[in-house]
């Protein structure tokens, strides 16, 4: 064995000869551990010299080393990214020839941009899949304050469409995912880590409130709800999961109820859940736009182009239905290719959220799994409220993941990313809410816990 008398120096024999840089810190914690713990063993026996004893008793370093380099490895994701990649390769290529045909009357995608969302789009996959989950868990709060000034100066200096700042709706996509590493930065504060979670989520409400879709508050709040119903069901904050769970619910219940009454009571909140029902009421009004997506949907084949081809003044469907090459892009799938086409669209991204729920549901890392969990809600909810309005139920609009929109198509693809970036690292997942290791899979190494007697 090489000569390494002392704890430190076999740790870094060992360090050696484990290449994966995040699972280092990890793996050497965890043996660091069972030398002391060997070490405190022979000490209570009488034994001078201890820690040597404990260090020769592991092992050789350099075949302890190789044997956590083949254990702890990255688990490559490819199934997942590549799925990924094609659902945003189809979209992007729908997106181009669904609006090929629209110049005369219509601005149609232009197909360089989206081509370029598309390689940022690869990029951002790649740089969520790269980053270490962990290391933002532990800068939680900076990245929290971080993404509340974008979104602030978005607001505040971005161009705004009709007085409504446009670009803040990508930036909201992102609060989700950042309010769970909020929360985790809390964890064992009692009562004022309990309020400063609650709290938390309020800055970012504000400022989905004024961005382009209600769907943004709508999201924030039923994701947001979830992860801190899940932290302190985990008693993230050390009060005890009855009370914890309890004083949540109770807030988040009232804050339903106003948010709710505000929404419904302001701005014609009744008067548009009324249209979404029955857009027949006010086809040349507010209803208009559901109810051309409806008339288009009426005609549209399960294979093929719908019968339906003019409309208003005589002008071609496309132009009759406002966001048909945005967030209506999926009545114009409808239309143009059938519902086929649209079914098969909407089932393979099921597929992908299903897989990516499975995979979530088995991690060991609370924060790994709740913020996997967050950006998968994020996009079952984009997802879900894209398919309703695309089927004339206009009450919530939302671009559907991957296949609607260049910038949130980068936005998404960057969230999954950081997904998998948490099933990547699963062979060194830890539970960090008590500063305390979760363990890992025994070592393959023999360590005697009794002196054998003489």
């Amino acid at each position: 064995m090489s000569e390494c008398n002392t704890i430190q120096a076999y740790l870094d024999a060992v360090a050696e000869q484990i290449r994966w840089k995040r699972a280092k810190p990890v793996v050497l914690s965890e043996l660091e551990q069972h030398l002391e713990d060997q070490r405190d063993t022979f000490a209570s026996e009488g034994c001078t010299n201890a820690e040597q004893l404990a260090v020769e008793e592991m092992g050789d370093p350099v075949s302890v080393g190789a044997e956590l380099d083949r254990i702890h490895r990255p688990k490559p994701q490819w199934g997942l990214l590549a799925l990924t990649v094609l659902l945003a390769l189809a979209g992007a290529i729908l997106r181009v020839v669904l609006t090929a045909d629209w110049s005369a009357y219509y601005m149609d995608i232009a197909p360089e941009r989206t081509a370029m969302s598309f390689l940022l789009g690869c990029g951002a996959l790649l740089l969520g899949y790269f980053l270490d989950y962990v290391r933002l868990g532990r800068w939680g709060r900076v990245l929290y304050f971080g993404v509340l000034a974008v979104g602030i100066l978005m607001l505040i200096f971005s161009q705004k469409i009709n007085g409504i700042s446009y670009y803040t709706g990508y930036i909201t996509l992102c609060y989700p995912v950042v309010y769970v590493f909020w929360l985790y930065t809390w964890r064992r504060k009692g009562w004022m880590g309990l309020a400063a979670a609650l709290l938390g989520g309020i800055p970012l409400e504000m400022i989905c409130m004024f961005g382009p879709h209600r769907f943004s508050l709508l999201m924030i709040f039923v994701v947001g709800t979830v992860s801190i119903l899940l932290a302190a069901w985990n008693d993230w904050f050390g009060l005890g999961r009855q009370k914890s769970v309890g004083v949540v619910l109770l807030w988040k219940l009232a804050a339903a109820g106003v948010t709710a009454g505000g929404v419904l009571l302001s701005g014609g909140g009744f008067q548009r859940l009324a249209i979404a029902l029955h857009p027949e009421r006010d086809l040349m009004g507010s209803g208009y736009e559901a109810g051309m997506i409806r008339k288009a949907l009426e005609t549209a084949q399960w294979i093929g182009t719908g019968e339906w081809s003019t409309a208003i003044s005589g002008r071609p469907y496309e132009t009759t239905v406002p966001g048909c090459d945005g967030s209506a892009l999926l009545t114009t799938l409808i239309y143009k290719l059938g519902w086929l086409p649209f079914l098969a669209v909407v089932m393979v991204f099921g597929v992908l959220v299903v897989w990516l729920l499975s995979r979530c549901l088995r991690q060991k890392s609370q924060l790994g799994k709740m913020a996997a969990l967050a950006v998968i809600l994020t996009l079952s909810s984009q997802a879900a409220c894209s398919v309703a309005w695309n089927l004339g139920f206009t009450l919530c609009s939302s671009e559907f993941p991957l296949m609607i929109g260049n910038l949130s198509s980068v936005v998404n693809m960057g969230l999954i990313g950081l997904t998998l970036s948490v099933f990547r690292g699963e062979s060194i997942a830890q539970n960090l809410i008590y500063n305390e290791p979760l363990h890992l899979p025994r070592y393959r190494v023999r360590i005697i816990l009794e002196k054998s007697e003489s």
